[in-house]
């Protein structure tokens, strides 16, 4: 969204600018996806002074923005150069105290999925298009069966945590989440795939249309678009690709002399010569009860999970259930774990019936600060079940918490609704060499929960050594 300001004083009372218009524009070849994102807004303000605009946006987590430029009214094309942050925000003012049109596009310092575009003295009734060019890496799900792109499109108000001075609901960089939900922005979609083996194109989240473009039968390029011509931006938009069969290798030329290889391992990939050893585990289940997750039903998708896992541990097992919001609390209160057995698991089952998003803030930081300060048993893996719609301030904060207690701890982190943090979700399980999996609204748990479950009940690959024969022979590791 947009937020207006003076560019030498701010107003009393906040103004804004509707965005009216989002293109975007996908080509994915093979397991690579290139997006092209264009932002059509004007001012609108009856001022004779110029303004700046300040808006926020999402992009997936880990994606590589390559060009930001602006197209003004009278067809300059201006087109930005990377800087030190510091440096880049003076040269912005200067230019603003100097009357100069600016722009400046930042990463959000708390949370690298969220970026923020400030537009500087833009003139009454003037147009600007804002371009922005980013490359991402597609994702291999259910098993390699399936490769799945997604495009965030929506940012939820995140909780900014007690430690960092505030405890309380705030929306991302300086935008307004309640005009953010009122605005009618709407955006219009297609995607062009080449270079995959595919079946079928499906959208858990929109209606689309799909046409094929080209007669080859190995590879036909297929095209992808929105049914309704103009979607509002009130959630993420996910295209599901359905391959010919399931993929362990797969390889794809980026650039000249640049290949990147996707590994889904196998269990005949982790067996070696010597037998496996059997590993013991403790199953920490930390579920968000905080008062964002009573919407979308987003607390009873909790509830569901929580029944699948419980019913599904093994006995012998030890395990535990945190819920958290401004503070947390756990089922058993006497140890970290119990055992699980008939009667545990029975009470457990009373205990998450009765779950409710009751608990107001969301204090995530905190319940995993009070699991790493105490260790697994003696011999024993952890493994944490966190499910959460993401809504926090704090993510790369909570990441360097996970990072230090990943030598004996994996999670396996659940993201629920239309718009939780990917950044978040994503990065639990990247930093603990654990597994993620999103939950929209509509979607039935029972088969991804399970699954989820039996990823937790495998070993853990770690030192993954790679070899490349080259056409001169040449033998590489990586």
């Amino acid at each position: 969204m947009l937020k207006v300001a003076s560019t030498s004083s701010r107003y009393s009372t906040e103004r804004f600018i509707p965005l009216k218009n989002v293109a975007v524009q996908v080509n994915i070849h093979s397991f690579a996806a290139e997006v092209c994102i264009k932002q059509i807004f004007i001012n609108s303000e009856e001022l004779e002074a110029p303004i700046e605009a300040v808006y926020c946006f999402p992009i997936e987590e880990q994606a590589a923005i390559y060009s930001f430029e602006a197209i003004l009214d009278d067809g300059r094309k201006i087109q930005a150069q990377i800087k030190e942050k510091k440096s880049a925000q003076r040269e912005y003012c200067n230019a603003l105290q100097q009357g100069h049109g600016a722009f400046l596009l930042e990463q959000d310092e708390k949370s690298n999925d969220i970026f923020t575009i400030s537009v500087g003295s833009l003139k009454p009734q003037a147009k600007c298009e804002i371009e922005i060019r980013y490359v991402q890496e597609l994702e291999l799900i259910d098993d390699g069966q399936r490769i799945q792109f997604v495009l965030p499109t929506a940012i939820a108000p995140r909780y900014s945590s007690i430690s960092a001075g505030d405890g309380h609901i705030k929306s991302p960089g300086t935008t307004t989440s309640k005009y953010v939900q009122s605005a009618p922005y709407t955006i219009s979609f297609s995607c062009s795939i080449a270079s995959l083996p595919i079946v079928s194109i499906n959208s858990p989240s929109h209606p689309i249309q799909v046409t094929i473009d080209s007669n080859d039968n190995q590879y036909p390029r297929m095209n992808a678009s929105l049914v309704q011509e103009n979607t509002h931006l009130d959630r993420d938009i996910i295209l599901n690709m359905d391959l010919k069969q399931q993929q362990i290798h797969t390889y794809t030329l980026v650039e000249k002399q640049a290949i990147m290889v996707s590994l889904v391992p196998t269990l005949e990939l982790c067996h070696t010569s010597n037998k496996m050893e059997q590993i013991n585990c403790e199953y920490i289940f930390v579920v968000d009860c905080s008062g964002s997750m009573a919407g979308e039903n987003k607390i009873d998708y909790a509830r569901q999970a929580m029944s699948i896992f419980i019913k599904s541990l093994p006995i012998g097992s030890y395990f535990n259930i945190f819920r958290f919001g401004s503070t947390y609390e756990q089922f058993n209160h006497n140890q970290i774990t119990i055992e699980y057995n008939e009667e545990s698991a029975k009470n457990a089952m009373t205990y998450i019936t009765d779950m409710k998003a009751d608990l107001g803030g969301t204090e995530l930081y905190s319940v995993l600060s009070h699991l790493q300060m105490t260790p697994p048993k003696t011999n024993y893996s952890r493994q944490i079940f966190l499910l959460t719609d993401g809504e926090i301030d704090d993510v790369d904060e909570v990441l360097r918490l996970c990072y230090s207690m990943s030598s004996t701890t994996r999670i396996f982190s659940f993201g629920l609704g239309s718009a939780p943090s990917r950044a978040l979700v994503k990065g639990l399980a990247r930093v603990t060499n654990g597994s993620f999996l999103f939950i929209p609204p509509n979607t039935h748990v029972d088969t991804a929960v399970a699954r989820q479950l039996d990823k937790a009940l495998q070993p853990c690959l770690v030192n993954l050594k790679i070899q490349c024969h080259f056409d001169n022979n040449e033998l590489k590791d990586y």
